[in-house]
């Protein structure tokens, strides 16, 4: 056998492999006598098939298994043999195999580039919290007053907007869908969330007031049902509901916990605001130094790495819409357009992920026992979980390799940091 390693890129490799028409060959007769002395062939009693019988009747199929079966056999014992470890599956390409020829085929597959870590020591930053003025301390205490807004029943005016409509609707598809009986319906008027035309058709009427009207849904509308079409509705109005938001004072602070009174509340707010802003600049200060890392570095990046990145963030985009109650497959989302807006960020986590890496190897950066024990801890914590049951299903789903090394990297960061210098701004 012969084996040709081309390195088509940083972290691409071929290999270009030829085995000996002799070793096919054998290969071929040996599938052959097995599959005789199990086949059944009228004429001929179990096990008693001659094997020219065998060859002439099943030979395309025993040359296809033995062509599988020999490719398997040699792409692995090349890949041990030079110490590579591909990252997926090697693809088969080229593949050349005839009777009493040699069978030579090119298999295509990538790996880790190889990453020399370098100035990764002493590296500065600068950490400047973002000013807290009075106009943030006030959009502060408006968005408190939001989350305490209440909604007050009404029933001797029109609808506005920013009302809590609660309809009884009745569609009918343009076209002949079967329509749709919908009762309890809650409508936000005006709000950007809320189907424009909805709202605008809604605006003047009171309760117990019905409206009829239609609405055309764009191609790419979130309920999959709606997308694209067009919908003549009738809704009535059942109950109308205003926002009402608490006025600032010494008994709103009092009443929501947070002060003995206004100016009290005014304190806490910038403080809390502030200390955003410092932990803010912190993380940014942080991110700082290891993108200036990272930035210092050029290597190829694995494709495959970078689309397992992308169907990561898809997966937690799903998981999201889920806890929201969003069956995803009603969701009209252009998963190609995601993966293309996203492609950036997701070869900058790569890109990071393996600069950590190398550095976690150079600095001999281990995660031991105790790191793990730690970490579990912390997590099953949260979970109201044991740490052995957060470990058991970490290895019943195959993740706690994946585990061990996000915290190998996480100590590689904090090795990282802890030898940068960050000065305030």
């Amino acid at each position: 056998m012969s084996v040709e390693i081309v390195e088509v890129s940083g972290c691409r490799r071929n290999l270009v492999v030829e085995v000996p028409a002799d070793v096919v060959e054998a290969e071929v007769e040996r599938l052959a006598r097995q599959y005789a002395a199990r086949a059944r062939i009228p004429g001929f009693r179990p096990g008693k098939v001659p094997l020219g019988i065998v060859l002439s009747r099943f030979g395309t199929e025993l040359r296809n298994d033995a062509t599988q079966d020999l490719i398997h056999r040699y792409w692995k014992s090349a890949i041990e043999e030079h110490e590579l470890h591909p990252l997926t599956e090697p693809a088969v390409e080229q593949l050349e195999s005839a009777a009493g020829t040699p069978m030579k085929f090119t298999v295509s597959f990538e790996i880790l580039p190889r990453i020399d870590a370098q100035d990764y020591r002493g590296v500065t930053a600068t950490l400047a919290p973002a000013p807290v003025e009075e106009a943030d301390v006030d959009r502060a205490l408006d968005e408190l007053r939001e989350r305490h807004a209440e909604y007050v029943p009404v029933e001797d005016r029109e609808i506005r907007d920013g009302d809590h409509a609660t309809l009884t609707v009745d569609g009918e598809f343009e076209g002949g869908e079967k329509p749709v009986h919908e009762e309890g319906v809650v409508c936000i008027v005006g709000n950007p969330r809320t189907n424009q035309a909805f709202s605008e058709n809604l605006i003047g009427a009171k309760v117990g007031e019905e409206r009829t009207f239609e609405v055309s849904y764009p191609s790419d509308y979130h309920r999959k049902r709606y997308a694209g079409k067009k919908v003549r509705y009738r809704a009535r109005v059942d109950e109308l509901k205003e926002k009402v938001l608490p006025q600032l004072s010494d008994d709103f602070a009092k009443d929501i916990g947070e002060a003995e009174s206004l100016a009290d509340l005014r304190v806490a707010v910038r403080k809390q605001l502030e200390q955003q802003a410092e932990e803010a600049a912190d993380r940014k200060a942080k991110e700082t130094v290891i993108d200036t890392i990272v930035r210092r570095h050029s290597f190829d990046l694995p494709e495959s790495l970078v689309e397992e990145e992308l169907h990561h963030h898809a997966s937690r985009i799903a998981e999201g819409l889920a806890r929201q109650g969003i069956d995803v497959n009603q969701v009209a989302l252009d998963w190609k357009k995601m993966f293309e807006a996203e492609r950036p960020a997701a070869e900058a986590a790569v890109r990071r992920t393996l600069v950590l890496d190398a550095i976690a190897r150079q600095e001999h950066i281990d995660v031991t026992e105790a790191d793990l024990e730690q970490e579990l801890g912390q997590i099953a914590e949260g979970a109201r979980k044991s740490p052995a049951a957060i470990r058991a299903q970490l290895e019943k789903n195959k993740r706690f390799q994946g585990f061990k090394d996000h915290l190998q990297r996480k100590k590689a960061l904090d090795f990282v940091l802890s030898n940068a210098t960050i000065s305030r701004g």
